[in-house]
């Protein structure tokens, strides 16, 4: 994969002028991911962009630049930041991340730095054959920081087949154990995702995104390329939406058309009854 010449990729003001179209529409709700969407200096300047459009602004992160970032971060609007952290355990981080024992140390850094600035923090945590032991010491390191969990399944998708044969391990497997911890359960409205409530508030929502036409049946989401391109699915290459010359030439009603493509192209990707489906969300 080649990189993306600079002068192609999206501007904030870019971001900004898309997200007023969109905002026409009802989308209000906007999460930067990547990649890393912190290698980008200008990370806090997009988040501005749409932040002063009166939209909500999220962001996925490996966490690594957080602490340098979290000051700019907040005062640019950002909400929430969703952090991957897929081990406690030193030598399991390391493994899962190809990365040295310091790694570890600054992404728990910069979780406190940016709850330190008032960035709300949600785990991503991806249950595995080499972290399965640590279901209970990540919960409660929610727990003592206050902060929410995603419990999330591998999905095939850009993982090395062998590394997804060895690594794959069922979520459901930990259902016994948050039923057991949890004073409340209930089905978010957004993908049909299982939410489990523990005693101090902590929400941890269960993630099961591959094969899983109960997900797919309530996904609303459309993703934006750095290159223009409106995907109207993470599983689908084939079937996207390039507007970016009119976002270039602030065409309006261009964007505006390359949005209504875009929601009529979606469809679930996984349906009941289909060859593909192998879960069930629990």
């Amino acid at each position: 994969m080649t990189a993306i010449p600079r002068d192609e990729l999206l501007s904030p003001d870019d971001y900004g002028f898309l997200s007023l179209v969109a905002k026409k529409f009802g989308i209000v709700n906007y999460k930067l991911t990547g990649g890393e969407p912190l290698v980008r200096k200008d990370a806090h300047e997009i988040v501005r962009a749409l932040n002063e459009n009166g939209l909500h602004v999220t962001m996925s992160t490996n966490g690594y630049f957080l602490k340098e970032k979290s000051k700019d971060l907040s005062e640019a609007g950002l909400e929430r930041a969703n952090v991957s952290l897929h081990s406690l355990n030193l030598g399991t981080f390391s493994y899962l991340t190809g990365t040295n024992g310091k790694y570890l140390e600054k992404v728990i850094e910069g979780i406190n730095e940016a709850l330190s600035y008032g960035i709300d923090i949600k785990l991503n945590f991806i249950l595995m054959n080499s972290n399965k032991n640590e279901l209970k010491s990540i919960v409660d390191f929610a727990s003592s920081k206050g902060v929410n969990l995603n419990l999330i399944e591998l999905i095939p998708l850009g993982t090395p087949k062998n590394v997804y044969e060895r690594e794959h391990f069922q979520v459901k497997s930990g259902f016994e154990y948050l039923e057991k911890v949890s004073v409340k359960k209930y089905i978010r409205e957004f993908q049909n995702r299982p939410v489990y409530v523990l005693p101090n508030g902590v929400e941890v929502t269960v993630i099961i995104g591959y094969g899983n036409p109960y997900l797919c049946s309530k996904c609303s989401r459309l993703r934006l390329t750095p290159e223009g391109r409106i995907k109207t699915c993470i599983f689908v290459e084939d079937k996207y939406v390039d507007i970016l010359k009119e976002i270039k030439n602030r065409d309006e009603d261009g964007v505006a058309e390359g949005l209504r493509k875009a929601v009529l192209l979606r469809e679930p990707y996984f349906k009941f009854g289909g060859e593909k489906n192998v879960h069930q969300n629990g």
